[in-house]
C-alpha cells in the first residue's frame, strides 16, 4: 500500500504536456491557454473621461459651490468614439462623454450630476481636483506588460481582455482523449429495467461529468463484463486514448479482474493500493503514452481518487499546475472519528453562522452513499496519525464546488 502523496508523485512523473492547438477566442472559453499573452499597446490606448461630464481645467473650479456655481462657456461635444481639435483654456469646458478622449487643455472632469446645463453654457457646483474621473493611458495595462500566462485557465475574463487585445483566436491545449469503462456483472447502463441483484452504472456519468470539469475529452465506453476475453476487449480499446480509466474490479475478490487483465494488456503496474479512506483498492499503470487508472467501484471512492489521482494528472496534461482545491477554515459542528492507517476523506456540508462556516460532517461515510456526495460541499481531510477531531474545532475543509 502506498501513500497518497507518493501516488500521486508517481503519476505526475508519467505525464506529457499536451501540443498545442489554435482556436477561434469564443470557442477558447474554458480552454487552457499554451502562451504567454502579452500587450501590444496601451489599454486604454489614450487619457479618457471616466464619467459623463465636462472637461475643464480643475483651476477653474475652485470657487464652485451650490450657492455660486462657476459657468464656463462650452467649445465642443466630444460623444465616446470621437474627438475634438478643440483646446481648453481657462473659463471654457467640453461636454464629453465615459470613454470619450480627454481634449487638449484639460485636467479633470466635473460629473453631469454636478452641473446645470444652459445654452451654450454650463453651471458647475462643486470643486474638482486635478486628474479627477480621467482614466489615463495604460491605466488598465501596459504595452509590454505580461498579461495572461500560459497554463491558466480562460474564464469569462479572460476572453473579455484577450478581445480588448485584438486576439481573433488563441493558443490552447489540446483536450487530453479520455476514456472511461465501467466494470461489473451487475451494471445495467440507464434506462433500462433492472432485476433483482442489478444496479445502474453511475460510475461512468461521474467519471464523464469529472473529466469534462477537469478539461478533458471523455468517452464512455459502456460495461465491460466480469469475463475476461470481453474485458480484455475494452481495455485494449480504451488504450487508444491517452487515458484509460476504468472502475470497479480492482479490489482482490474471485471477479475483481481488472489489474490481472490490465497486465495481460501490457500495462505496467505503477503502484495498486493507496492508503486512503475511501479509495483504497486503486490501481495505476502505463502502457506507452496511455495513463491507466482503475478506481474502485463504489461510487464515493471512484469519485474521491478521481479527485486525488486523475484531475491532477489532466490538468498537468494541459500545463496547469493549479489542480490543488481551495481551502477553508471551518469549525466542526460533530466529532469525527477515524480508525485505521489510511487518511481519511470525510465528506461535509459548509454553513454560514455569522461570519464563520460551520463544518457539518454527512450522516454516512459509507462508500457506497452517493448521496453523500450530493450532499457535500467539501472533503474534511483526517491525516493518518490523527484518530479524533472534537466538535468546535477549527478544520481546514478542502472545497468541491
Amino acid at each position: 500500500m502506498i501513500e497518497l502523496e507518493e501516488a500521486r508523485e508517481i503519476v505526475l512523473s508519467q505525464v506529457k504536456v499536451l501540443a498545442p492547438e489554435r482556436v477561434d477566442l469564443l470557442s477558447s472559453l474554458g480552454r487552457t491557454l499554451a502562451e504567454d499573452v502579452y500587450d501590444d499597446f496601451d489599454i486604454p490606448g489614450f487619457d479618457r473621461a471616466a464619467m459623463d461630464g465636462y472637461a475643464v481645467i480643475s483651476k477653474d473650479t475652485d470657487s464652485a459651490s451650490k450657492k455660486k456655481p462657476v459657468v464656463f462657456e462650452v467649445i465642443a461635444d466630444v460623444p465616446a468614439g470621437y474627438s475634438t481639435k478643440e483646446r481648453v483654456r481657462r473659463g471654457k469646458a467640453v461636454r464629453i462623454m465615459t470613454g470619450a478622449p480627454m481634449p487638449q487643455g484639460a485636467d479633470a472632469v466635473v460629473m453631469v450630476e454636478d452641473t446645470e446645463k444652459e445654452e451654450g453654457k454650463v453651471k458647475v457646483f462643486c470643486r474638482v481636483t486635478r486628474e479627477e474621473n480621467i482614466s489615463f493611458a495604460g491605466e488598465d495595462v501596459r504595452k509590454g506588460e505580461l498579461i495572461i500566462p500560459q497554463g491558466s485557465l480562460i474564464r469569462p475574463a479572460e476572453v473579455a481582455m484577450l478581445a480588448s487585445l485584438g486576439k481573433k483566436n488563441v493558443l490552447v491545449r489540446t483536450k487530453p482523449r479520455v476514456a472511461i469503462l465501467s466494470t461489473g456483472d451487475e451494471l445495467v447502463e440507464v434506462g433500462k429495467t433492472l432485476k433483482k441483484g442489478e444496479i445502474y452504472d453511475s460510475n461512468s456519468f461521474a467519471l464523464f461529468s469529472q473529466v469534462l470539469l477537469s478539461g478533458g475529452e471523455p468517452y464512455r465506453l459502456g460495461i465491460a463484463l466480469d469475463k475476461k476475453e470481453n474485458l480484455l476487449a475494452r481495455i485494449k480499446e480504451g488504450l487508444s486514448y491517452q487515458l484509460l480509466i476504468l472502475s470497479g474490479g480492482v479490489s482482490m475478490g474471485d471477479y475483481d479482474l481488472v489489474t490481472g487483465v490490465l497486465k495481460e494488456a501490457g500495462v505496467k503496474m505503477m503502484f495498486w493500493k493507496v492508503a486512503v479512506k475511501p479509495g483504497k483498492p486503486t490501481f495505476f499503470g502505463i502502457r506507452k503514452d496511455t495513463l491507466v487508472f482503475g478506481l474502485p467501484g463504489y461510487p464515493v471512492s471512484s469519485m474521491v481518487n478521481f479527485e486525488n489521482l486523475v484531475r491532477p494528472a489532466i490538468f498537468s496534461m494541459l500545463g496547469r499546475r493549479d489542480w490543488q482545491r481551495i481551502r477553508v477554515k471551518a469549525i466542526l459542528k460533530k466529532t469525527v472519528l477515524s480508525r485505521g492507517k489510511r487518511k481519511k476523506f470525510i465528506r461535509v456540508k459548509l454553513i454560514k453562522e455569522g461570519d464563520s462556516y460551520v463544518a457539518v460532517p454527512a450522516p454516512s461515510q459509507h462508500s457506497g452513499v452517493l448521496k453523500s456526495m450530493v450532499w457535500a460541499d467539501g472533503f474534511l481531510i483526517l491525516p493518518q496519525e490523527v484518530e479524533r477531531i472534537e466538535e468546535g474545532k477549527e478544520v481546514s475543509v478542502e472545497l468541491l464546488k
